[in-house]
């Protein structure tokens, strides 16, 4: 039997795709990767959701997000000669208890010396910390789709040293 995958309620539950199962209970826990461009939520092909079933109404499965990356093509396209790049990794828990982890790039304009690099890393961690404990796991993906995320971390870091940017 064919059965319809889709979104949650806050990409206004477009369908994510169908699927061929025995049973729809068998649906429960499959997970579809989809750009933001086929939701309809931004013009970057090159950013990837990871959705999930999360449940079963009326014959659909219902999904819940429970990931967020980008092509590591566009991550290398995105520094260039002459640049610093820091790639940083946290085990974070959000405010309803979800545990996660974030990777983080950060390029610079110029080359930094290892004690700029420091600093950027420990402002990086700070920064990161009390967003993610503040908030649950849907604001902090919600945040992180609308570029919201990148862009405060772009705003605060460039006191430290200028980032172009913040991925």
């Amino acid at each position: 039997k064919w059965v319809r995958m889709l979104a949650p309620k806050s990409f206004n539950s477009i369908e994510l795709g169908e699927t061929l199962v025995a049973s729809p209970n068998d649906l429960i826990g499959k997970k579809v990767e989809v750009s933001l461009t086929q939701l309809n939520k931004g013009k970057n092909s090159n950013i990837k959701l990871i959705f999930q079933v999360k449940e079963i109404v009326e014959g659909e499965g219902i999904c819940g997000t429970c990931g967020y990356y980008i092509l590591s093509t566009f991550a290398r396209r995105v520094v260039r000669k002459g640049r610093s790049k820091i790639y940083e990794a946290y085990k974070l828990k959000t405010k309803d208890d979800i545990s996660s982890v974030l990777k983080l790039v950060l390029v610079t304009l110029t080359k930094v010396n290892s004690g700029i690099e420091k600093s950027l890393r420990k402002e990086l961690k700070v920064l990161i910390d009390k967003e993610v404990k503040e908030n649950n796991f849907e604001a902090v993906l919600d945040s992180i789709i609308d570029y919201k995320f990148q862009r405060m971390i772009k705003d605060s870091i460039k006191k430290v040293y200028p980032v172009s940017a913040a991925e």
